[in-house]
């Protein structure tokens, strides 16, 4: 939408405005794209940056307003290469580094880039992790830490922090833990980081596994334990402090679903045992009384009624061949 000569101005002028004021350089043979979602909670930042060939220069006249921060930067699509701290690395699809972001800083993605990262303020970091700065612009080690950071991180793409600033809070402490912990924690802060944000994402992992795989009517709690690597007693008991065990969190997934596809014109085809099928339900009995004690309405009861909105909601005209 913006003049070509207004389009790197204003992306400068927007990414100072997050702290970060840097020079950008355009690689692509004039046809650039930058793609940047951020995300503040609290004292942490949660930035995602999607580019053709494009390089990032931080020179040291741009960090005079800078305040002190790291950021642990996971390359998703590269190879992208990093210079910070005297270090110089290129780094491929799910390796990463930790930046300094009080120092000069050179990000150059030949191919084109993707990555997503975590700010944390210094002082924060410091107090989990013994002299971060000694880690900057070298490459992270690779570990169950750095895994369940990722995931992490990709379960927050449809979160708003405007729907909750506490919850937006405790997100950024899970986060900063989740940093301490790919980093190594002293000490001191090792069980409170475990017990905090990696018992936190360890959780999420386990959700997010039972959501994408809830459709599979063998699913069970050895292949979600296999699958985020921890034993069936420990996923058993984090799902305790939920108040739900595993068979509830898994029906209640394939219910949701169920009801989407109920109320979703385009599965009008579809009959509702084909549907208590396609959820996982293997009896058309129990999906019909799982269904009634969790919505407080029969499976084509909720279909009659979407029918009806759906309806009253577009000219017939345009409503007239939707539902023959």
């Amino acid at each position: 939408m913006l003049p070509e000569r207004l389009r790197f101005s204003t992306f400068r002028e927007e990414f100072a405005r997050l702290n970060l004021a840097l020079d950008v350089i355009d690689h692509s043979g004039g046809r650039p794209r930058i793609d940047v979602t951020y995300l503040p909670l609290g004292t942490v930042g949660v930035c995602s940056i999607s580019t053709r060939p494009v390089e990032f220069i931080r020179h040291k006249y741009h960090l005079k307003d800078s305040r002190e921060q790291f950021g642990l930067n996971i390359v998703e699509a590269g190879p992208v290469q990093f210079a910070n701290a005297g270090e110089e690395h290129v780094y491929n699809a799910g390796s990463a580094c930790l930046v300094d972001r009080g120092r000069p800083l050179r990000v150059f993605g030949s191919r084109g880039a993707r990555v997503r990262f975590v700010t944390v303020q210094a002082a924060a970091l410091r107090s989990l992790v013994a002299q971060p700065e000694d880690l900057s612009g070298r490459p992270v080690h690779p570990g169950p830490a750095l895994r369940l950071l990722h995931l992490y991180l990709r379960s927050l793409a449809s979160f708003k922090e405007t729907s909750s600033s506490k919850l937006a809070s405790t997100v950024g402490a899970h986060l900063l833990d989740l940093v301490a912990a790919t980093l190594g924690p002293t000490a001191e802060a090792a069980n409170i980081v475990a017990e905090r944000g990696v018992k936190a994402a360890k959780l999420q992992a386990i959700l997010a596994e039972v959501a994408k795989r809830s459709s599979d009517p063998n699913f069970d709690l050895h292949h979600v334990a296999g699958a985020v690597g921890m034993s069936r007693r420990y996923v058993q008991k984090l799902l305790e402090g939920t108040g739900k065990s595993f068979t509830e969190h898994l029906a209640g997934c394939r219910l949701e679903r169920a009801f989407a596809m109920l109320t979703d014109p385009h599965n009008l085809h579809l009959a509702i045992i084909d549907i208590a099928f396609a959820v996982g339900f293997g009896d058309v009995s129990h999906f019909n009384r799982s269904f009634r004690r969790r919505f407080g309405e029969t499976p084509s009861g909720v279909r009659a009624a979407a029918i009806v909105r759906q309806k009253s909601s577009c000219a017939p005209s345009q409503c007239a061949g939707d539902f023959r």
